[in-house]
């Protein structure tokens, strides 16, 4: 069993009511501003977050600042079981990015072309809210685990081989040959992908000037294999909506889509 996080989603209160009644399947994102790569993104332990960004999603349209419009602000709550978890947040993490950022970067050298870069959103973005440079490593991350995983499974088989392996096993096998398939078999699950990213995402204002708190700072977290995502609830005191209001709702929705599709491209801001 891996570690349980409870994490929350903004969005519309259609698709609130849709994932907790089963009716829609999450639907990862995988757009420039995804900075920690694709996945479906969450705010960990922070509803009250993830509702101020519905808001702002919904009062700016024209910033496009989640997959989906949202006509009716809402969040919608998960448990999520993760055993392989990219953590920004710890040093190993911190140096996993900083090695993956190393190599694209020269990768990009050796094409003769310039990395992404951090950069504003909009105009009057003062904090690179378009993290292009971020979400390359973090993709390089992820493909230097996959090439990991890749040579691990290749060297075990390799070594399976070797000894003669049959499906049913060999009594033959001494102590030493055990204990190699064992390294084996371990370094393929240590490699294995990571099933979710987590980083912390400094955003916002100076609570004062002499402060280094930002109000709208948070914990970020995207899941990639969504079959980690166990379940979805509601917060305390919401409850879903009657047939009556769920026809409101699509409407407005459907209002909010129609926007989008004739909006502009899009663009992020806070």
């Amino acid at each position: 069993m891996g570690q349980i996080l409870i994490a929350y989603h903004g969005c519309d209160i259609t698709t609130r009511d849709g994932l907790v009644a089963g009716l829609l399947k999450p639907q990862p994102s995988s757009n420039e501003f995804d900075w920690l790569y694709n996945g479906f993104y969450f705010f960990e332990g922070d509803s009250a977050r993830a509702l101020k960004l519905a808001t702002a999603s919904c009062t700016r349209p024209q910033h496009k600042l989640t997959r989906r419009p949202i006509a009716t602000p809402a969040v919608v709550g998960a448990i999520i079981e993760i055993d392989r978890l990219f953590d920004l947040t710890t040093q190993s993490g911190i140096e996993n990015f900083s090695l993956a950022a190393e190599i694209m970067v020269k990768a990009y050298e050796v094409d003769g072309e310039d990395p992404p870069k951090n950069k504003p959103s909009f105009e009057g973005d003062t904090e690179n809210l378009h993290r292009a440079f971020d979400r390359e490593a973090c993709k390089m991350v992820h493909a230097l685990r996959s090439h990991a995983n890749t040579e691990a499974i290749a060297h075990a088989a390799k070594l399976s081989q070797s000894l003669t392996l049959n499906v049913s096993g060999s009594t033959q096998l001494t102590p030493q040959n055990m204990r190699e398939l064992e390294i084996a078999t371990l370094e393929i699950v240590n490699t294995a992908p990571f099933q979710a990213s987590r980083g912390a995402f400094e955003q916002g204002k100076q609570v004062d000037p002499s402060s280094a708190i930002f109000d709208d700072t948070h914990l970020q977290l995207a899941v990639h294999d969504l079959s980690c995502i166990k379940g979805w609830f509601l917060r305390p005191g919401d409850k879903l909506m009657t047939s009556a209001e769920a026809e409101v709702a699509k409407k407005a929705m459907d209002a909010a889509k129609k926007l989008r599709t004739d909006s502009k491209p899009r663009k992020r801001a806070p």
